[in-house]
């Protein structure tokens, strides 16, 4: 089933639509066809929650709870808001004289949803992985008060290759030429003037504002060399993309 046809179906069945984004890349990982078919849709309910909070700064937390008003910010793993947010959704059910509120879970593979689905309905196990792509169909979770519907990773047919990898919706290992998403990322951390790369890499004390040089001294630290002492520059791609998708470099 295509992407499109994904979307209809949970917006179509769900009462109210969470539309869930990574906290570190909201512009990268939000989908304005989503918010828009949803407010054309009456008497649904959309939700914008940001996930994975725990990896941001207090300072880009603010800058998105003040842009963002009327979203929930939350970490699944580490349990942050998710009861704040369960306890709206079952205040809604009031609102749609329903037993059990109806919501849909929409979003990029590997932005959370299941792990989110697992707080809010711990009853019902969905299967959690850092793999995208883990939910293969839609499928119904059920809690007391709540039903949700979890769905498929969405990735509109338009995006391209370096925000698949970006949002995590790409494994690295499949990604070709994971060079230019690892310098993608180096360059979207240094431009929100996060250090947290640098020092994740122990590489703090390098000056430099050129992010192959700071891609190079991540590969040198590391000891990703190959033969004349040259840069292992796939090795280093792979190791770069894979600790940001699973959310070990903090923004802030």
């Amino acid at each position: 089933m295509g992407y499109w046809p994904i979307v209809l179906n949970v917006l179509r069945n769900s009462d109210v639509v969470l539309l869930l984004v990574d906290a570190r890349m909201p512009e990268l990982s939000q989908n304005s066809e989503i918010v828009s078919k949803v407010e054309s849709m009456k008497e649904k309910r959309l939700i914008v929650v940001f996930n994975k909070c725990d990896l941001i700064s207090k300072t880009e937390l603010k800058k998105l709870e003040k842009e963002y008003p009327n979203a929930y910010f939350v970490s699944s793993t580490k349990k942050k808001n998710v009861e704040k947010l369960k306890r709206h959704l079952v205040n809604l059910s009031e609102n749609f004289d329903r037993f059990s509120l109806r919501v849909g879970l929409v979003g990029y593979p590997n932005v959370g949803k299941s792990s989110l689905i697992n707080l809010l309905a711990p009853t019902a196990k969905a299967k959690v992985s850092s793999v995208s792509g883990t939910t293969k169909k839609t499928q119904w979770v059920r809690d007391k008060k709540l039903r949700i519907m979890d769905s498929p990773g969405i990735i509109p047919f338009g995006d391209s290759k370096t925000k698949l990898g970006m949002t995590a919706s790409k494994d690295p290992h499949k990604i070709k030429n994971p060079e230019n998403i690892a310098i993608k990322i180096i360059n979207y951390l240094r431009t929100k003037e996060s250090k947290a790369l640098l020092n994740f890499y122990s590489v703090g004390n390098l000056k430099s504002e050129d992010d192959y040089e700071i891609f190079e001294a991540i590969a040198r630290k590391k000891g990703y060399l190959i033969k004349g002492g040259e840069v292992d520059e796939h090795r280093t791609a792979i190791q770069i993309i894979d600790d940001w998708q699973k959310g070990k470099i903090k923004l802030g």
